[in-house]
């Protein structure tokens, strides 16, 4: 406990802007006493606790670091709650949970920071002034690098997408970290053995993902021809290929499924049904496959220290990813072929494992 209190003196004296020697004048000892406590080398006499206490007002509870224990706890199991609503994409029970928290906790900054990305995923563009707020009081007053990246992503979507404000956007995407000097740069080359091979390989995997997220904005932003949508997304399939050539590509089977998707509408625009089922039947097949997988570890050579788990994923919809395929397919888009024995086949395939 000792431990904890050295920890909490310090941070209490820097909050309060006193000097170990304004606590010892108070408490009637000597400076080197205080010292001692701040290193850890000893403890108050315990009848001194409560005037300490009362110094910082705090509790001694407080004071001993048992409240940042309990709190701890209960936040870990407020995030516990808060990953299986994520999963479920339970979007509206999210922000109902963060806003219970912050009535607990109103000045924990990690509490308004999961409250922020709970109110984005719920509706971004009705929560866009609320979320801004957010994120800039955790600009304005947290040191956590972690705290202060989420924020800087989540006001720049949203001037973006909510707001319509591109320049507001630049200027919090020109305050990001840049990717030459980053933790997943600097870390592989300091850790060894293998956990520094680990570390790689989760980079690659990474890179692969970002590689396939930059040709996708690119198709949406480019004012591509079908065709050229169909170019670039073969191409993010021969690079996933590339790093799972046994088919072992576990949470990327999504990306797989998407990928075919948008290939089968390029498709279906050129007037190409053979090539447009063939998409959608791939898309579909992955689907299932990433709404079925269970936990294990990838098996291709360049990530095979990796693991993966299906309560990793996370979504913004209540619906799972065969569902969302079977919705798509039953649209206005595809109405022509809703008695097309080909999309039965795929519907037929999808409505076994599809939550809606």
């Amino acid at each position: 406990m000792n431990i904890l209190l050295s920890e909490q003196l310090k941070k209490l004296r820097r909050e309060k802007g006193n000097t170990q020697e304004d606590l010892a004048n108070h408490l009637g000892i000597s400076t080197q006493a205080v010292s001692k406590w701040e290193r850890d080398e000893g403890y108050p006499d315990i009848t001194l606790l409560p005037a300490i206490a009362s110094y910082y007002n705090v509790s001694v509870d407080d004071l001993l670091g048992v409240g940042a224990i309990e709190k701890e706890k209960k936040l870990n199991a407020y995030r516990d709650k808060n990953a299986e609503l994520f999963r479920d994409g339970k979007s509206a029970e999210r922000v109902t949970l963060w806003r219970e928290v912050q009535k607990e906790f109103p000045n924990d900054l990690s509490v308004i920071y999961d409250l922020m990305y709970a109110l984005s995923a719920a509706d971004q563009n009705a929560n866009a002034d609320e979320i801004i707020a957010y994120g800039e009081r955790i600009l304005n007053e947290s040191t956590d690098q972690h705290l202060r990246d989420g924020a800087i992503q989540c006001l720049c979507f949203t001037y973006y997408y909510a707001k319509k404000d591109a320049e507001s956007a630049k200027k919090y995407a020109n305050m990001a970290g840049n990717s030459v000097v980053t933790v997943d740069t600097l870390m592989p080359r300091i850790l060894e053995g293998e956990e520094a091979v680990s570390y790689c390989q989760r980079n690659v995997m990474d890179l692969f993902d970002s590689v396939q997220a930059n040709v996708r904005i690119m198709c949406q932003k480019g004012g591509y021809s079908p065709e050229e949508n169909i170019k670039a997304r073969e191409f993010i399939i021969q690079c996933f290929d590339l790093l799972y050539p046994d088919g072992n590509c576990g949470f990327y089977h999504c990306r797989y499924s998407e990928i075919y998707k948008e290939m089968a509408k390029s498709y279906l625009k050129l007037g190409d049904e053979s090539k447009m089922f063939e998409c959608l039947e791939k898309s579909a097949e992955h689907s299932i496959v990433f709404d079925t997988v269970k936990d294990g570890k990838y098996t291709s050579f360049i990530v095979n220290k990796i693991g993966f788990s299906s309560i990793e994923a996370v979504k913004d919809f209540t619906e799972n990813d065969s569902g969302l395929l079977l919705k798509f397919l039953k649209g206005e888009q595809f109405k022509q072929f809703e008695t097309d024995p080909r999309m039965e086949k795929i519907i037929n395939m999808l409505t076994s494992v599809a939550i809606l």
